[in-house]
C-alpha cells in the first residue's frame, strides 16, 4: 500500500512510515496531545527548522518532549529564576502557539528554546488570573462569595454529562457508559 505525503505529494510505502524508531517515538508523543494543541505544535515545530535543512526527527522529539513537560506541569513561569507561577491549560498553550505562528515574520528563526513561548503563555495566564482575582474581589464586596451547595440532582446530571463527554472522546465504550450511568443514578455521584 502506498501513502501520499500531504506536504510534498510524494508517494511512499506504508511500511516506510513505521520503519524508523524515531518516527514511532514522535508519533507516540503526538498521540498524547489534545488534537487542537497537536495541530498547533506541528506548525510550532517548523519554527525550529534550520534554514537550509530539514528538522531532524530526533530534534523534533526533543523539542516536543520539552514542550510536553511545560504543558503537563499545569502552570507556567516566565523565567524559572523568578518563581512566580500561573495556572496554564493546554488551551492557553495552543492560543500562545497560534499567536506565535501568526507573528512568525517577527521572530528570529530557527528558535533555540521555548522561552518566548513561555513568556507569551505567562502573559496570557497572568491576564486571566488578574481577571479571576478582580471577579473574586467584586463578589466578596457584593456578598456573593458564598455559593449554596449544589443539589444532589445537579451533581448527578453533571457527572452524567462528564461521562457523555468521555464517551464522545472514546475514553469509554457504550457498555461502560451505560453501566456507570446506572451506577451513578443508583448510588449518587462518586466522591
Amino acid at each position: 500500500m502506498q501513502l501520499t505525503c500531504p506536504s510534498c505529494s510524494c508517494e511512499f510505502p506504508i511500511e516506510a512510515g513505521f520503519a524508523d524508531a524515531d518516527g514511532k517515538r514522535l508519533a507516540a508523543l503526538f498521540a498524547e496531545i489534545e488534537p487542537a494543541l497537536g495541530r498547533a505544535v506541528i506548525g510550532y515545530l517548523r519554527l525550529f527548522k534550520p534554514p537550509k535543512n530539514a528538522l531532524r526527527t530526533a530534534r523534533a522529539i526533543k523539542v516536543l518532549q520539552q514542550l510536553l513537560e511545560l504543558v503537563n506541569a499545569g502552570s507556567v513561569c516566565r523565567d524559572e529564576r523568578g518563581g512566580v507561577r500561573r495556572p496554564a491549560s493546554p488551551a492557553t498553550w495552543t492560543a500562545a502557539i497560534e499567536q506565535m505562528l501568526q507573528g512568525r515574520e517577527k521572530l528570529t528563526l530557527p528558535l533555540d528554546n521555548h522561552n518566548y513561548l513561555r513568556a507569551i503563555v505567562f502573559g496570557m495566564a497572568d491576564a486571566a488570573d488578574a481577571v479571576r482575582e478582580r471577579t473574586q474581589e467584586a463578589n466578596v464586596r457584593a456578598g456573593r462569595h458564598r455559593q449554596p451547595e449544589a443539589k444532589q440532582e445537579d451533581r448527578i446530571s453533571q457527572h452524567i454529562g462528564w461521562l457523555r463527554t468521555q464517551l464522545g472522546y472514546q475514553a469509554i465504550d457504550q457498555e461502560e457508559f451505560d453501566r456507570r450511568v446506572a451506577e451513578t443514578r443508583e448510588t449518587g455521584v462518586p466522591s
